[in-house]
């Protein structure tokens, strides 16, 4: 399996926290103090606790518990994942298989310096 380091635009997030998340029909929002991910294919919130995804049975809580946690390092894996990385061990893992895709891309990820954005 190939991993690789994130696009730069997401090397913004290092340091930052997860400042809120909006819930919006059928996608979610992840805010860091400025920047934002739109995610549209299944999110899955890591801990050592548990491992849950998008739409099951306590996953709001779950993320909702993510909240001002600090990001450690962002990476890519094509064609599997993007993952947030936190300070305490957690991560959040936005999907890249295609099989997860509902719609032209998995994400939108927005308000980055030099008015930067970035969709996969």
């Amino acid at each position: 399996m190939q991993t690789t380091n994130a696009f730069s635009i997401f090397d913004e997030l290092v340091d930052e926290q997860l400042s809120a998340v909006t819930f919006v029909q059928d996608y979610l929002q992840l805010w860091f103090d400025g920047p934002g991910i739109n995610v549209t294919n299944p999110l899955t919130v890591i801990t050592p606790a548990e491992t849950i995804t998008s739409w099951d049975r306590g996953f709001r809580d779950v993320l909702c518990g993510q909240i001002a946690k600090v990001v450690s390092c962002v990476t890519r894996r094509p064609d599997l994942s993007l993952i947030i990385e936190f300070r305490d061990g957690s991560s959040l893992s936005i999907s890249l298989r295609k099989e997860d895709y509902t719609g032209p891309e998995a994400y939108y990820a927005h308000g980055f310096k030099n008015n930067a954005w970035l969709v996969e």
